[in-house]
């Protein structure tokens, strides 16, 4: 009987305390960590980098917008009126640097010229020189003969006047010579002044073709376009309206990246793991789930949301964990608030 007794006993307690442990661990798998997120996406701002009048909108709020393709597109009378301005500019431009062109040309000619003009003019020079040495010779011998009365006055006259019209041509191909310098060194001159009006030309088209680029560009910053897919959020100008640069016009949310970030606690943040799973609830539908995973954890603590009071401690503060959701069902919306369940790792 006493066996039969402590036998009882025994299994009571072994029950007891197979139900204790079954408590216990269910209680840890049931343990989460619960806090409040908000649902957030990839979004991205339109704004242009110029100002005009906005002429096309392709959405309005709600609608979807397909990445690639035009949203918005402004107009500009005077930006259209810079880019021909511009464009005026650049063939002004082109057409002096041509002309500078043609003058170095002509400048390069009048050198040749000049320089073949110098080579006759030396020759001819000398060949006057030659000629009025035989001539002064041909005087001096006739005077000579003079005097000893072999020729008479009439052929000294002769000699004279041949030597003075030899000195008048020796004269006259100097003159010609120097003529020939000179027109050399104008040529010269004329050269050095267009090579410097070509550079000058050269330097102002740059600057006329980098305007007009400049305008272009800015013309086709009038075409904006969205660089996701997703559906209009926000909307803040209509068709009309003018706009500046930096001013949102559209904020468009890429709906099938949607994601939930949430603030947890410093004194929570290890026993949450990447990968794991997660329970999401909006306050209007409580018994829909919708489920998430743990795709980001902050490596860096942010703001504090308690303040710890015990002296000598720092407050409380958060790390940022993103939610990836699986399946949204279009029920959720970027900007609403909702509960999150993570389970905290053993």
């Amino acid at each position: 009987m006493k066996k039969r007794l402590l036998f009882s006993a025994a299994v009571i307690l072994i029950i007891i305390a197979v139900l204790i442990f079954l408590y216990i661990n269910k209680g840890k798998k049931s343990e989460a960590i619960k806090s409040t997120g908000i649902i957030e996406g990839i979004e991205v701002n339109l704004s242009p980098k110029v100002s005009g009048r906005i002429s096309y909108m392709c959405c309005n709020e709600g609608d979807s917008a397909r990445e690639g393709e035009v949203a918005i597109k402004l107009e500009s009378d005077d930006l259209r009126a810079s880019v021909e301005q511009a464009r005026a500019g650049v063939e002004k431009a082109k057409a002096e640097v041509k002309v500078s062109e043609s003058a170095i040309g002509n400048a390069q000619a009048n050198i040749v010229t000049a320089e073949a003009d110098i080579k006759t003019a030396e020759s001819d020079m000398e060949k006057a020189r030659i000629q009025m040495e035989l001539s002064k010779s041909e005087m001096n011998r006739s005077n000579a003969l003079y005097k000893k009365d072999f020729i008479s006055k009439e052929s000294v006259d002769i000699a004279v006047t041949a030597y003075n019209a030899s000195v008048a041509d020796y004269t006259s191909s100097k003159s010609r010579l120097a003529s020939a310098n000179s027109k050399r060194d104008a040529a010269l001159a004329q050269l050095e002044t267009a090579e410097s009006q070509l550079k000058s030309a050269r330097a102002n088209l740059k600057q006329s073709e980098a305007s007009l680029s400049f305008n272009i560009a800015k013309l086709a910053d009038m075409t904006i376009t969205s660089s996701i897919s997703g559906n209009v959020v926000f909307k803040a100008l209509e068709k009309g309206e003018i706009v500046s640069p930096g001013m949102t016009v559209l904020t468009i949310v890429d709906m099938g990246n949607l994601y939930v970030r949430v603030d947890i606690d410093e004194t929570l943040i290890d026993r949450i793991a990447l990968n794991s799973d997660a329970i999401i609830r909006t306050e209007e539908t409580p018994k829909r789930i919708f489920k998430g995973k743990v795709y980001e954890i902050g490596r860096y603590a942010e703001f504090a949301t308690q303040r710890d009071v015990t002296r000598g401690r720092q407050d409380i503060k958060t790390f940022r964990v993103k939610i990836k959701l699986k399946d949204s069902g279009g029920v959720l919306k970027p900007g609403m608030t909702v509960e999150v369940e993570i389970p905290k790792k053993n």
